[in-house]
């Protein structure tokens, strides 16, 4: 493509300059010349003036002799003032004629033309007239500048097959890249359609057989986990009850704080095989009743939680229990490392965005792009001490971008730490 492109602007750079020395017309010899030329004729017989001619002859002017006005060309009435000047004291009363060329009425007229370039004619002894014309070279011009604008609208024809061409073998990539990154994003997207040309089909069906392959593992996996997690739970359970035969009560507290941290870690872990394992079920949840009940009962257990200012309906997609669960979560954080929790909604357009502000320490700045990643716990403030697994932000992340929104973090002005979650607002609001 791109050598064909600098083709043909190398052809139009040459057919402009081409326009540009047509453009400048043909040039009338010099009258000694044309005198010479008519003095010479009539002292040559008759059969030896066609060898003359072509001796005279060149690519710039071409001379000839008729009777009357050539082909393509009409008798002008008058000559120029400018002519007579010029010529006169040359040509001797010699009788002058300027030849035009014809004007045709043309339907489709060319894309490009050369500017029409005269001819004259002067008088010999005989009757005979001398026809002095354009050469050979202008009508090659011409030619020339035809062959270049059909070489650039069949170079211009060529580039848009070629492009098309190229868009139709890298539409199938685009597909793939599509799919590839809608089953990065859910596990549960749909599978790659598998028309098309068969190299696409080839490439469809083998990403379609990775797709079910990953999910059958992933599906595994869960199910393991699951398993196990219920396993130890089961033993989890046996141990409590043991713990509570332990006579010495330090000892027996500190072994019912460990099972309880275990106990809650596990739950966390069903809670994203289980979220991992079965899609959300979206439907419109209206935000401010449900943050207003949320603090409301906050408030009851005499935390510090309260809601800024609340529109009249705040719609959005989500699956209701798994939206108030990450909340509840969220808030329970803000309150655990920040003393309390401000409940914020902010209109972004086609989405909102509750906001779980905090006036606590924060993350650190290291570690703040690890705070998503399972098990991952800010040690400077978030410790296993205070009864932290690791596991709340994740679940919180897996189960929003299951709803289709998505939750970040920012730093509170002032010190603390803002978690944000963001949800699509319906197309249209029900009925």
């Amino acid at each position: 493509m791109v050598v064909l492109a600098v083709v043909q602007i190398l052809g139009l750079i040459g057919f402009v300059n081409l326009q540009r020395e047509s453009g400048r017309g043909w040039r009338l010899p010099l009258p000694s010349r044309i005198a010479a030329a008519a003095d010479l004729l009539d002292r040559t017989p008759t059969r030896e003036r066609d060898l003359l001619l072509i001796a005279m002859n060149g690519d710039q002017t071409r001379f000839f002799l008729t009777t009357n006005a050539p082909p393509g060309y009409v008798e002008r009435p008058g000559v120029g003032p400018g002519v007579l000047s010029a010529y006169g004291s040359a040509l001797q009363g010699r009788a002058v004629r300027i030849l035009a060329p014809e004007i045709r009425q043309e339907r489709w007229r060319p894309l490009l033309r050369e500017r029409p370039a005269y001819a004259f004619s002067v008088q010999l002894a005989d009757g005979q007239r001398l026809v002095v014309a354009p050469g050979s070279f202008q009508r090659r011009r011409v030619r020339l500048a035809a062959l270049l604008v059909l070489n650039l609208i069949i170079g211009l024809a060529a580039a848009l097959l070629v492009w098309g061409t190229i868009r139709g073998a890298t539409r199938p990539l685009q597909v793939i890249a599509e799919a590839a990154d809608g089953f990065a994003a859910d596990l549960n997207a749909p599978p790659m359609d598998e028309g098309g040309p068969v190299e696409a089909r080839q490439v469809a069906l083998a990403f379609n057989r990775m797709r079910a392959e990953i999910r059958r593992l992933m599906a595994e996996r869960i199910r393991m986990l699951a398993a196990a997690a219920h396993d130890v739970k089961t033993l989890l359970t046996r141990l409590r009850l043991r713990v509570a035969l332990i006579a010495d009560e330090a000892q027996r507290d500190r072994a019912d704080r460990d099972i309880a941290l275990m106990a809650t870690l596990l739950d966390d872990v069903l809670l994203v095989a289980r979220g991992e394992e079965r899609p959300a079920i979206v439907a419109p949840v209206d935000l401010p009743p449900l943050l207003e009940d949320m603090a409301r009962e906050r408030r009851s257990l005499g935390q510090a939680v309260a809601t800024g200012p609340m529109p009249g309906s705040a719609l959005v997609l989500a699956d209701a229990a798994g939206l108030r669960r990450v909340l509840e979560n969220l808030i329970e954080n803000a309150v655990l490392y920040g003393g309390g929790a401000d409940l914020e909604l902010r209109d972004a357009g086609a989405a909102w965005r509750v906001a779980i502000v905090d006036y606590g320490p924060g993350l650190e700045d290291a570690f703040e792009p690890d705070a998503f990643e399972p098990f991952s716990r800010g040690e400077a403030s978030r410790s296993r001490e205070t009864g932290g697994t690791g596991l709340g932000l994740s679940i919180a992340r897996s189960l929003i971008r299951q709803m289709g929104g998505e939750i970040f973090l920012e730093t509170t002005p002032g010190g603390g730490l803002t978690v944000v979650v963001a949800l699509s607002a319906p197309s249209s609001p029900p009925t």
